[in-house]
């Protein structure tokens, strides 16, 4: 639903939006684990784009794709983050590729792009798939016992030993501990950075609640976590010189690497960077899987479907061991569109015009927010056919629909600044479904609903499930 003529110029002062409160505007209304639910159901309300009003901080929200993908072609230099989210980064001393832009952003990135493009990424499965072999024999223990998974908690433990790998080379191997791990205090980051955004005044720069303490505490626990991986990079390039010429992941790669004026990254740069890499390679990645595995709770005939699938990919293989195999699990691929489509990680994307510009038909002033609601502009888009339902076959070819009807989701942003962890993600998710499918038949665990909690990311609340070993006769090649 739009609430704009499609050839009329528009300005924020003749958008519809919430009534607020003096001072205060929107802020009481947002409540920051729903903040999604509330930005959506306003896109209902008043159409898009609207406005809302976040205590002296005005904003646009858009649900159209065309402006969604215009302002992720024109980043970073028409637009950039949101300017509060920028601050907050930085005041937890988060300054690597997240909250960088401009030509600091393009410098930071270079190093990013040569540890995690596909060349690098390829060599890396083995260790992937052995990781992956972990969190089968977690899941075998817990099936074989009777017990209930937490299914968002082990993912969580997953994709840190694998992010722990790839970006520090050190195995972390929390699959098989017990007991309190970094994944703990990562997620008091994401919750803290999306409770300060909803906030009309930064509080905490004058006093501390007990939430705010308990940040402090972890963030001081990930930085020495941090700088351990960072210190053991600098003894293997010093033990080995050929690391310099050619790094192995991607502390190595900011270690060594020299812009074109012979100058290095600065030791809070690699640092930011470092826990950049653990937080978007935990939260993001581990909650689609979670999403994914919740939609296979409730739509039996699509993990039969996908078991199907990897049966007859993997022959009698218990997990993903070729990489060329890949392009053979095509349902794999339309389960995880469709689940980014209806759960999208990042379904709210935090946006500030760096110029007076125009944004489809709507002039924007310098230094105007946006908030890009990418889910609703799936979900209520005439562009998809029955847009509440599960249908992993809008996204086959030859299937009822053809590619989404052309409008995919973009769970990795777009344009230049596009996710550049895409390609690890991707072989984390299709790793992990195809172990799943193979060996396991998953359901819920009890009546207690599933809901989304929005926490910066969208992750599922009450994901508990029931793994039971599939026989080897369910798991034979007809």
């Amino acid at each position: 639903m739009s609430s704009v003529e499609d050839n009329k110029s528009l300005e924020f002062k003749d958008l519809p939006g919430p009534r607020g409160l003096p001072w205060l505007g929107n802020a009481l209304q947002l409540d920051p684990a729903r903040m999604q639910e509330v930005i959506e159901n306003w896109a209902d309300q008043y159409g898009t784009p609207y406005r809302i009003q976040i205590g002296s901080r005005k904003a646009v929200v858009i649900a159209d794709a065309d402006m969604a993908r215009q302002a992720f072609r024109e980043r970073p230099d028409t637009f950039r983050r949101y300017r509060p989210l920028e601050a907050i980064a930085q005041e937890m001393n988060i300054l690597g590729l997240f909250p960088a832009e401009g030509d600091d952003w393009r410098r930071q990135r270079r190093a990013w792009m040569q540890a995690l493009n596909f060349h690098q990424v390829k060599p890396f499965f083995a260790s992937l798939t052995e990781t992956t072999e972990r969190l089968r024999k977690r899941w075998q223990k817990a099936a074989i016992n009777g017990e209930p998974v937490d299914v968002q908690a082990d993912l969580m433990r997953y994709t840190v030993d694998v992010t722990t790998q790839f970006a520090f080379g050190h195995d972390s191997n929390t699959l098989e501990q017990d007991g309190d791990v970094i994944q703990q205090h990562l997620g008091k980051v994401f919750h803290m950075i999306n409770r300060r955004l909803a906030m009309p005044i930064p509080y905490w720069r004058w006093f501390k609640l007990p939430s705010d303490r308990d940040l402090e505490k972890s963030l001081l626990a990930v930085r020495e976590f941090a700088h351990e991986m960072i210190e053991r990079s600098r003894q293997r390039i010093a033990a080995n010189p050929e690391l310099a010429k050619h790094p192995t992941n991607l502390i190595e790669a900011l270690l060594v690497s020299r812009d074109e004026d012979g100058s290095t990254y600065s030791d809070d740069e690699i640092y930011g960077n470092a826990i950049v890499a653990l937080l978007a390679g935990e939260d993001t990645t581990a909650n689609t899987i979670a999403w994914m595995i919740h939609m296979l709770t409730l739509h039996p005939g699509a993990q039969q479907r996908m078991q199907q699938e990897i049966d007859q990919a993997l022959g009698g293989n218990l997990l993903w061991q070729q990489l060329e195999d890949a392009d053979r699990l095509t349902y794999i691929d339309a389960v995880t569109n469709e689940t980014l489509r209806l759960k999208p990680v990042a379904p709210l994307i935090f946006l500030c015009a760096n110029e007076d510009t125009m944004l489809g038909n709507l002039r924007l002033k310098e230094g105007t927010n946006v908030i890009m609601a990418l889910r609703h502009l799936s979900t209520r888009s005439e562009e998809f056919s029955d847009p509440d339902a599960f249908d992993p076959d809008r996204w086959l070819q030859g299937g009822k629909q053809q590619r989404g009807e052309n409008l995919p989701p973009m769970p990795f942003g777009g344009g230049p600044r596009m996710c550049p962890g895409r390609n690890l993600a991707q072989m984390e998710i299709k790793s992990v479904m195809a172990m799943l499918a193979r060996n396991f038949q998953v359901e819920a665990w009890d009546e207690q609903p599933v809901t989304e909690k929005f926490s910066f990311t969208l992750m599922p609340k009450n994901l508990r499930a029931r793994f039971s070993p599939r026989s080897h006769e369910q798991r034979r090649v007809a």
